[in-house]
């Protein structure tokens, strides 16, 4: 009775179970042995092929170099990790390692060869999303990053290069607390234990450091890192710049807050002279006022409309200023005219007030290109508010002048004055200083910004400077002299 050598077996349980394919043949070419892993990447089966030609496998356009091969095997020589291409039954080519041995008698004689073939489909695969997702990375706007399960460096891409400053060089190797703030190293350790747990954290806003110091808003992702086992390792961070974002943020809060104001001040203002106008008419309509006291009603009213005719027309220039609908008519014209119009027309305001107004004025006339009705409305701005903030026994001066070919009228109080934190800001819509009480001066805070509008339409500018609160203000114009 014939026993079966249990090398032998071990060696065909071996052969079937190995994911290389694992070949034999005839040195004609005639395949003897097809194991389990050579039906999977070539698509015959061992029915299929066992008894036929091994070239049935390799492409037409190698065939002539296979036969070499088999020349070489015939003198004992052994061929290993061949990259080459294969064929499968369904006609692709596969990319495969070819390694070739001989089949050798106990003499030495060769009488076969045995085939161990790979299947480097997979492999190039990934390394072909290698690749990829390595160009992802090297392009990619947001800092990407590596890290161990110590918070080391591994990896780090352009652009962390671009946000943070540091190079690869310089920071593969090193701690990512390098560019964690000293207050905020705490979160490391949070985030860590996190991704000890297989958890991710997701886009946690924060602050980093930049190599030169200075500080940079962030939003972090960052996940665990897994070998194929699924063993944490690492983790994997992305941060993205999201200065504009929160610059974005804090600026549309900041015009909801100044609309929100704006809305309760243009309440205030427009209902503090309706209910004048309202109050005098009704008055007169009963009859209750003598002969007296109905031309006193009459001013009031008048007087009150006019503010609410100004607070209307102010509302309505900004938004003219905003849709990009207004424009000006420029003609030439002689600015002491215009200037001495506009200090006419708020004479009864300073003498109600006991603020004397001051007008120095050149002989000869001042001529500029302007719309006399917009440059005449700049002054008036500029001298309401002068004699808004001036206190009685205050004094205003305005003066003409020209130097270097610019017109240039200045306004001057001896009022309130403005705080250096404030000056910046005199010019925006809808600011009105700490410096005073708006409730008690009034107005929508429109003035000087439509002076600011007006005046840069006519090319030319505008500027405030005060020494501080209680030392007064000086606000000048500047225009082009008509050539």
């Amino acid at each position: 009775m014939n026993t079966i050598d249990p090398a032998a077996l071990r060696l065909a349980a071996i052969v079937e179970s190995s994911d290389d394919a694992i070949i034999s043949h005839a040195l004609d070419g005639t395949v003897e042995t097809w194991n389990h892993a050579a039906v999977r990447i070539f698509g015959y089966t061992a029915d299929d092929i066992v008894g036929r030609s091994v070239y049935m496998i390799v492409p037409a356009d190698l065939r002539r170099g296979e036969q070499h091969l088999v020349e070489q095997l015939r003198r004992g020589e052994a061929l290993t990790h061949l990259e080459t291409q294969g064929l499968h039954k369904n006609g692709a080519t596969l990319p495969i390692s070819l390694s070739i041995s001989p089949v050798l008698t106990p003499e030495g004689e060769t009488v076969g060869i045995a085939r161990i073939v790979r299947d480097l489909s997979a492999r190039q695969r990934a390394e072909r999303d290698m690749l990829r997702l390595a160009a992802i990375v090297d392009w990619s706007e947001d800092a990407i990053i590596s890290k161990d399960l110590n918070g080391i460096v591994q990896t780090w891409n352009p652009a962390a290069t671009r946000m943070f400053g540091y190079t690869a060089d310089e920071m593969i190797g090193r701690s990512i607390t390098t560019i964690i703030p000293p207050n905020r190293l705490s979160e490391e350790d949070t985030v860590l234990s996190l991704i000890r747990s297989g958890r991710s954290v997701e886009h946690f806003d924060t602050i980093r450091q930049r190599k030169d110091g200075s500080f940079v808003d962030v939003s972090l992702s960052v996940s665990p890192i897994k070998t194929a086992a699924g063993a944490i390792i690492g983790a994997s961070k992305i941060a993205r710049d999201i200065t504009i974002q929160r610059q974005l943020a804090k600026d549309a809060e900041d015009a909801n807050r100044v609309k929100d104001e704006f809305l309760a001040t243009l309440s205030h203002e427009l209902r503090t002279p309706l209910n004048a106008v309202l109050g005098y008419t009704r008055m007169l309509r009963t009859g209750n006022l003598g002969a007296d006291r109905q031309e006193r009603a009459i001013d009031v009213i008048e007087r009150n409309a006019s503010l609410l005719h100004q607070l209307v027309s102010d509302v309505l220039d900004v938004s003219g200023i905003v849709t990009g609908k207004m424009r000006v008519e420029g003609a030439p014209c002689d600015l002491s005219t215009i200037v001495r119009a506009a200090c006419d027309s708020v004479l009864p305001a300073f003498e109600a007030k006991g603020v004397p107004i001051g007008v120095m004025l050149p002989p000869e006339p001042v001529i500029v290109h302007c719309d006399k009705d917009r440059m005449q409305q700049v002054f008036w701005n500029l001298l309401a508010n002068a004699v808004k903030f001036t206190p009685r026994g205050g004094r205003v001066t305005v003066g003409v002048a020209t130097d270097d070919g610019m017109a240039q009228t200045s306004v001057s109080d001896t009022g309130v004055g403005i705080t250096p934190d404030a000056l910046p800001h005199v010019f925006q819509r809808f600011w009105q200083g700490d410096s005073v009480n708006s409730r008690q001066t009034g107005g929508l805070g429109l003035g000087l910004a439509l002076a600011r509008h007006f005046v840069e339409l006519h090319g030319g500018t505008i500027s405030a400077r005060s020494a501080g609160a209680g030392t007064g203000a000086t606000f000048t114009v500047s225009l082009p002299l008509q050539v």
